[in-house]
């Protein structure tokens, strides 16, 4: 079965990627593919500035998608014993059985069928709006997993920054991580790169922190401040845990803020909720060290525990480093409370400062 597998994975996808609708990518890990068989492909929770027009650069992963149904042999094969018993070794953010091999086969229950060989997935899906939810979730697999093999980490942190430099503020739940990260965003007139899970990871000369394909999830005092009314939002929107989920074009254009795949790291700030007054202090390296791992949730994620894809091959990345030229400060914070002014100009010049 696995050679007719095999077979079938390489002779679609070869097709799919020769005549189908072709996108690329930039992400944090490097240049993904995506191939559809479609002539409406799917819109995915990417940045429209995350996308490439070409690239020369072999991608690090291939998401090719197709509307033809898997020969019935696949199928048969993830209802064996051995696939039945998969879905219940981890803790997973969706329930999925698979079988590993040449190629490695899985599925959601409630989704499309997925086989890889190497870099190469080969994703079925029968509407556009079937597509367009898989193929978030199938992405976030290889940037989370597949990134791991080059060294990047999972990281609950909020990022903003551009093509030079950015900053990185990580923080317990309830901090107030995505109201400083969107008021930064807004008052500095710099992109967000994310306002909570990012892969953080050493490209080339320096320490990046990616986006994942989520829409943003935002607090609901946090969009009544920009002048959001809370009843279009409800009605649109509907809140849960005083949270809004925004896709990307809606939070955009609600916080009027862009966006961009991933950053440079040259600033980080180590948040805290103040019981008070707002309060700033700077960190030494070994602090910021402790800050950046602090972010780190690749061993603790409850929802990407399980590598049900095989990306990452059993590697474990590396713990981060702090970069020697990275500026870092603690920083009490009340979002009811104006910013140091000082403080913000000090941000300023960092997030505008190219890394050494």
């Amino acid at each position: 079965m696995n050679t007719a597998a095999s077979r079938w994975l390489a002779a679609r996808s070869d097709s799919v990627i020769t005549t189908g609708h072709r996108r690329l990518l930039d992400t944090a890990p490097g240049t993904v593919l995506i191939a559809d068989d479609h002539s409406s492909p799917p819109p995915l929770s990417w940045p429209l500035s995350g996308e490439l027009a070409s690239s020369d650069i072999k991608p690090f992963g291939t998401l090719v998608i197709t509307r033809h149904e898997a020969p019935p042999e696949i199928a048969e094969a993830l209802r064996s014993a051995q696939a039945r018993a998969s879905h219940r070794t981890g803790r997973g953010a969706f329930p999925v059985r698979w079988l590993p091999g040449r190629p490695w086969i899985a599925r959601y229950e409630d989704g499309p069928i997925v086989l890889r060989e190497d870099s190469r997935m080969l994703m079925t899906a029968t509407t556009t709006e079937a597509a367009a939810t898989w193929a978030s979730k199938v992405l976030r697999e290889l940037l989370i997993h597949g990134g791991g093999r080059r060294g990047f980490r999972l990281c609950h942190a909020a990022v903003i920054g551009g093509p030079r430099s950015g900053l990185l503020i990580t923080g317990p739940a309830g901090a107030g991580k995505t109201d400083l990260a969107l008021k930064l965003a807004r008052q500095l007139r710099v992109p967000v790169v994310s306002v909570d899970r990012c892969v953080v990871g050493q490209r080339g000369p320096v320490l990046a922190a990616g986006t994942l394909p989520f829409g943003l999830n935002i607090h609901r005092d946090t969009l009544a401040g920009f002048g959001c009314s809370e009843d279009d939002l409800t009605r649109r929107y509907p809140p849960q845990k005083d949270k809004h989920y925004l896709d990307i074009p809606a939070a955009q254009r609600l916080c009027q803020i862009t966006m961009r795949a991933w950053s440079p790291i040259t600033a980080v700030i180590s948040l805290q909720r103040a019981p008070d007054a707002t309060w700033c202090r700077r960190l030494r390296t070994a602090a910021i060290t402790a800050t950046l791992r602090s972010a780190d949730v690749a061993g603790t994620d409850p929802g990407y525990q399980v590598d049900w894809l095989g990306l990452g091959g059993g590697k474990h990345p590396p713990a981060l480093l702090a970069p020697e030229m990275i500026t870092g400060w603690a920083l009490g914070y009340r979002p009811d409370q104006p910013l140091p002014q000082d403080w913000a100009a000090h941000v300023g010049r960092a997030l505008y400062a190219p890394p050494s």
